[in-house]
This record gives C-alpha cells, sequence and structure tokens, in this order.
C-alpha cells in the first residue's frame, strides 16, 4: 500500500511538471515544444535512471521498462514525438545495460533480447497512437473553429 501511495504521488507530481516546463520555456526563451520535449526527456532520464537502477538492483521492481513507459507517453502526449523516440532510446540503452551482465550492453540470453524489442515495439506504438490521437483532436478543434468562423461570417 505504500508503494501505491508513493507511486500515485510521483505520477501525480508528473502532471504539475508540465506547468515548471512552461515556465522555463517563457523565462529560457525555448519556443518550440519540440526543445522542450527533448529537455523534458533529458530530465526524465536523468532523474528516473538512477533512482531504477538502485530499486531494480535491491528487488523492489521487477521490470524498469515500465517507469521509462511512462515517461514516453508523457512526452509523446504534452510534446512531440521527437521528444519521446530520444526517452525510449535512453531507456533502450538504460535496459541494454542492465538486462545482460550488470555494465555490458550484450543482450546475452533470448529473454533478455525479447524484452527489449517487446518494450521498443510498445513504445512505438505508444508514441505513433498519442501523435494520431493528438492530431486527430487538432484537427476536429481547426474544422471546429472553421465551422464557427464561417457561421459568424454569414450572420454578418
Amino acid at each position: 500500500m505504500l508503494w501505491q501511495a508513493l507511486a500515485a504521488a510521483c505520477i501525480g507530481s508528473l502532471f504539475y511538471a508540465r506547468r515548471v516546463f512552461m515556465w522555463a520555456r517563457r523565462h529560457l526563451n525555448f519556443r518550440s515544444p519540440r526543445a522542450m520535449g527533448f529537455v523534458f526527456a533529458t530530465a526524465y532520464g536523468l532523474v528516473v535512471s538512477p533512482l531504477v537502477l538502485s530499486l531494480y538492483r535491491q528487488g523492489h521492481i521487477p521490470s524498469f521498462g515500465d517507469v521509462f513507459l511512462l515517461g514516453i507517453m508523457l512526452t509523446a502526449y504534452f510534446f512531440t514525438w521527437e521528444g519521446a523516440t530520444y526517452l525510449l532510446g535512453v531507456g533502450l540503452l538504460v535496459s541494454a545495460w542492465v538486462l545482460p551482465l550488470d555494465g555490458t550492453l550484450a543482450a546475452v540470453s533470448t529473454g533478455n533480447l525479447y524484452r527489449l524489442v517487446s518494450f521498443a515495439l510498445v513504445s512505438v506504438f505508444l508514441i505513433c497512437l498519442i501523435t494520431r490521437l493528438k492530431t486527430g483532436r487538432q484537427s476536429v478543434r481547426r474544422s471546429h473553429r472553421m465551422t464557427v468562423s464561417h457561421e459568424a461570417a454569414g450572420a454578418d
């Protein structure tokens, strides 16, 4: 129950991270969501990697790819797919470093290779799905604005 409360607090605080990044965007003159996505992905990777590695080595979590998957989804949703793909690469490197023999990048067994490939495929699927849903939502907003502006022009 304590782990659930801790996980809920961490996930809830991630949604407030957008406010911090929007403040940084205004004050540091980052205008593009793409640049902010890379900044968010880098910060997420730098914070989560040591934390997850220490928990994994202590045996508290069975799979650390899920934590990176959460970051990938948040990056794709709040920013762009490029930052999410960058975080996928970071997650794959950390996974490849930890899974086989600690400190090597060699996939020793087929089980480890399966974990890496399945993590990559699920991540790519979610990045594509979130990006598709975002573009669909944006096109609906645009068409709604066009309809409202045409109705207003017709009323004049």
